[in-house]
């Protein structure tokens, strides 16, 4: 027999529950460098190299882990081609909560910080304008995707 049921956990594809990968770097500029930084994260998460990889628990608990402190571009400025994936991160835990697209997020030396995103299924978009990664240095988007 077949039924149907809400899904009151936090693991469906409504929920932020879950690992998060960076796969694109959206934005709103035009200049050399911001066209350069988007294609170099599109380029790195076609090769399976994540800049950032963000893991939401249902408890509540966030952990947030960046490369983006160690990218080597020693190899553009040779005349190479390619970027190598950085083999270093760093990793904060913080807590979190989501509703209505905010989410706020509590670092551990407890100052909040509060991003608005938008969920849409395995798609997760930061807006850049506002949060602390707007150390990207522009307005735009960083869009990740479930695992």
């Amino acid at each position: 027999m077949l039924s149907c049921s809400s899904d009151d956990g936090d693991s469906g594809s409504n929920s932020i529950v879950g690992t998060w990968d960076l796969v694109a770097l959206e934005l709103d500029g035009s200049t050399p460098e911001e066209i350069a930084a988007e294609q170099m994260v599109s380029l790195l998460a076609l090769q399976g190299c994540y800049l950032i990889t963000l893991e939401f628990e249902e408890s509540g608990t966030a952990l947030f882990q960046s490369s983006l402190g160690y990218i080597d571009y020693s190899g553009l400025l040779t005349g190479g081609l390619g970027i190598e994936c950085p083999e270093e991160s760093e990793t904060e835990i913080a807590d979190y909560t989501y509703e209505n697209g905010q989410l706020e997020i509590t670092d551990s030396s407890g100052m909040t910080e509060t991003v608005g995103v938008i969920l849409s299924g395995d798609r997760l978009t930061f807006d850049l304008e506002g949060s602390e990664f707007e150390e990207v240095g522009s307005s735009g988007s960083l869009i990740f995707e479930r695992r």
